[in-house]
């Protein structure tokens, strides 16, 4: 089984923290998203995607009754939220900074760590897996966002939070991992994720 995590395309407010905030994809961001998604080679049996409009609305473009996934939210950045990252450097240049030299344990006033992104990511991630392979899908669609993606692949590739910034995903870029499906020591059904740069 393939599992593609597409990130949303260019939106209405780059320049802000979106985080939690609800900014819409741009005209060029939707057409960034339709490319994308036209470039698979495999079709997509099971779909889910962050609420957030800039991810929603390419899913439900695709398929109506698409699950949505509060735990596929970006980051929250919590009072930081919808507010322009230059004026927050000006604001509180020593908040920003311990978040980013340390943004595993640090998180914006009222935000969350990239820990606990990992977190929650992570597990709707292998509920998703788990209910893909049950249902025999193939193809499984993650429209997500881009901290998100850099939390699954850190997490899959272990690696620290310097490394997951240093990983480059521009708009409507996807990442793609392969689901290993196998019985385990015990009989039970498990599966392995790897990275997979066949597609």
């Amino acid at each position: 089984m393939k599992v593609s995590l597409l990130r949303h395309g260019k939106t209405m407010a780059d320049d802000i923290y979106r985080g939690h905030t609800d900014v819409a994809l741009s005209a060029d961001g939707l057409a960034q998203m339709q490319q994308s998604f036209a470039g698979f080679s495999l079709p997509v049996d099971y779909l889910v995607s962050s609420p957030l409009c800039r991810c929603a609305e390419f899913a439900n473009s695709i398929e109506p009754k698409t699950q949505l996934d509060e735990r596929l939210k970006e980051i929250s950045f919590g009072d930081w939220d919808g507010k322009l990252r230059a004026d927050i450097w000006r604001a509180d240049p020593e908040a920003v900074s311990a978040f980013w030299n340390n943004p595993m344990e640090s998180s914006a006033p009222n935000g969350e760590t990239v820990s606990q992104l990992q977190t929650r990511v992570m597990e709707a991630l292998h509920e998703h897996v788990k209910l893909a392979i049950a249902q025999k899908s193939e193809h499984l669609l993650l429209v997500t966002h881009g901290g998100v993606i850099r939390a699954i692949l850190g997490a899959i590739l272990h690696m620290d939070a310097k490394g997951m910034f240093n990983v480059n995903l521009p708009y409507a870029s996807v990442a793609c991992l392969k689901v290993a499906s196998f019985d385990n020591e015990s009989g039970q059904p498990d599966y392995h994720l790897s990275l997979d740069f066949s597609s």
